[in-house]
């Protein structure tokens, strides 16, 4: 699919009225200081942060290592390379429900119950708290009404991810889409820029991975246990005045959900933005049954399970989301999510 011109402008013109899921963020207040802009995932991307990696350092493959792949003794890096992409290419993740130029699909009760399922399970499986479960539900229900595999195509959206693939591109270098800015858009439950939230999953992976909401759940849980051990230490940080400081923070849900979203640990050079953004989180916090200010721990994310249900062992990450999404579906064939009758939606994170 190629973004042309003209599409480009139908999709600003008409994401307003289908992208309904991030339009309270589309019509909250822009401010000059667009790097510091303390938001939700999808802010991330609207605002443009100089580099979401000044958090979230991750290696090319931030999960176990692809099964081996039979090789020369005297292959170089160039044919190792090569053979991995070759691996992660065989990966067939949840599809994007829909085009850059395309308005977003109905949503029906019945998929925002599915949603929920998807992430208690992923969470169960991680073996996670009940607050984190509260956290990510929160996040999608904002940026996203709880619809998977979403491209979000509100103006600010679309900005956002051009100029980002602008700054970022050589941090993709190799990757097949690399030449292509119209894959490198905002996606999926938590309007994650791919820009920089590829490179938490892969570097050589298709930026529209993270239409896959289980992808989704994961490289979330990455970006915050980084931002948990980054908060820790004392951290360089640039006031209104360009001048260089010292800052240490503790990891609260708070905390830690405005440097993802926001891609700094550092305090806003705006107090006026950072109260508002603060007092929006804590609003839908409060809805969800989540304290902000408790403090966050790595024990409190789980970790990714290297195991089926039935003992199988998952060797990589692909293999990760391809189990525990078999293992979903396993479940709702004798137990189905859909019901008859429209189910009204939880909002308390229970």
């Amino acid at each position: 699919m190629q973004l042309t011109a003209l599409a480009y402008i139908v999709a600003v013109v008409t994401d307003v009225l289908d992208d309904g899921a991030s339009a309270e963020a589309a019509h909250e207040v822009r401010y000059d200081d667009r790097y510091d802009f303390d938001g939700d995932l999808s802010s991330a991307g609207r605002t443009v942060p100089s580099s979401l990696d000044e958090v979230l350092k991750a290696p090319t493959r931030v999960a176990a290592p692809l099964a081996p792949v039979p090789a020369e003794a005297d292959a170089d890096e160039t044919a190792r390379a090569a053979a991995d992409r070759a691996q992660v290419r065989q990966f067939l993740p949840r599809q994007c429900v829909h085009g850059v130029d395309e308005q977003r699909p109905r949503l029906t009760r019945n998929e925002q119950k599915r949603t929920y399922a998807v992430l208690a399970h992923v969470v169960k499986r991680l073996k996670a708290s009940d607050d984190f479960l509260k956290l990510l539900q929160l996040v999608a229900a904002r940026e996203s009404s709880l619809q998977q595999g979403l491209v979000h195509r509100l103006s600010p959206d679309l900005e956002a991810s051009l100029q980002a693939w602008h700054k970022t591109a050589k941090l993709y270098e190799g990757n097949p889409h690399h030449a292509a800015p119209e894959h490198w858009q905002t996606y999926g439950l938590f309007g994650m820029n791919s820009n920089y939230f590829t490179q938490v999953w892969d570097n050589q992976a298709d930026p529209r991975v993270l239409c896959d909401a289980i992808v989704d759940i994961l490289v979330y849980r990455r970006a915050v246990a980084r931002v948990i051990k980054k908060a820790g230490s004392a951290i360089e940080c640039t006031d209104a005045h360009g001048r260089t400081y010292q800052h240490t923070t503790k990891a609260t849900w708070e905390t830690v959900h405005r440097a993802v979203s926001g891609g700094k640990l550092c305090p806003s050079k705006n107090e006026n933005v950072a109260a508002i953004m603060g007092k929006y989180f804590r609003g839908r916090a409060a809805k969800f049954g989540l304290d902000p200010d408790k403090p966050v721990t790595l024990k409190m994310l789980g970790v990714e399970p290297t195991k089926g249900l039935g003992g199988e062992v998952w060797a990589d990450q692909e293999a990760v989301v391809m189990g525990l999404w078999a293992e979903l579906e396993a479940e709702w064939a004798e137990h189905p999510p859909d019901a008859p009758d429209p189910v009204k939606i939880a909002r308390t994170g229970s």
